[in-house]
């Protein structure tokens, strides 16, 4: 949660902030899960909401110039992926993180943020392309 809530927010506070108001408001409203085996997906939905209502509340966050800020402890040799994925519009970039980082299926990506599967896999897919440009140029 907190990586998907970081990759959005691009603040360890405000990810912070965000998983804790998501834990406190499925705690709130845990009656009305009804399939317990669904709680990851139903849980990472209150997350998507809560990151979309912080976004809104704020205007345009400019990105620190620090990078180590954004970096996952054990990426070792995927850091340059990473950033890569860090420097993704925020539409692709949660999309990628929720794929690839968290492992839902497009279709659970598509619930969570109420798009329909069909936008989630192109996202993924322009997602992938942008990825792949950017890898190539800062290999150049």
């Amino acid at each position: 949660m907190y990586r998907y809530a970081l990759g959005v927010l691009k603040s360890p506070a405000d990810a912070e902030d965000a998983v804790g108001e998501t834990v406190l408001k499925a705690y709130a409203h845990l009656a009305q899960l009804k399939a317990p085996e669904h709680f990851r997906s139903w849980a990472m939905s209150i997350l998507v909401n809560v990151t979309r209502t912080m976004l809104t509340c704020r205007k345009r966050l400019e990105l620190s110039g620090d990078m180590s800020l954004y970096e996952q402890p054990s990426s070792g040799e995927h850091r340059e992926l990473w950033y890569a994925v860090m420097d993704l519009p925020q539409d692709f970039r949660q999309v990628v993180i929720l794929y690839y980082y968290e492992g839902f299926r497009t279709k659970e990506i598509a619930l969570m943020m109420k798009r329909s599967e069909g936008t989630v896999k192109s996202r993924l897919n322009r997602a992938r392309q942008k990825l792949k440009t950017a890898l190539e140029d800062r290999n150049r």
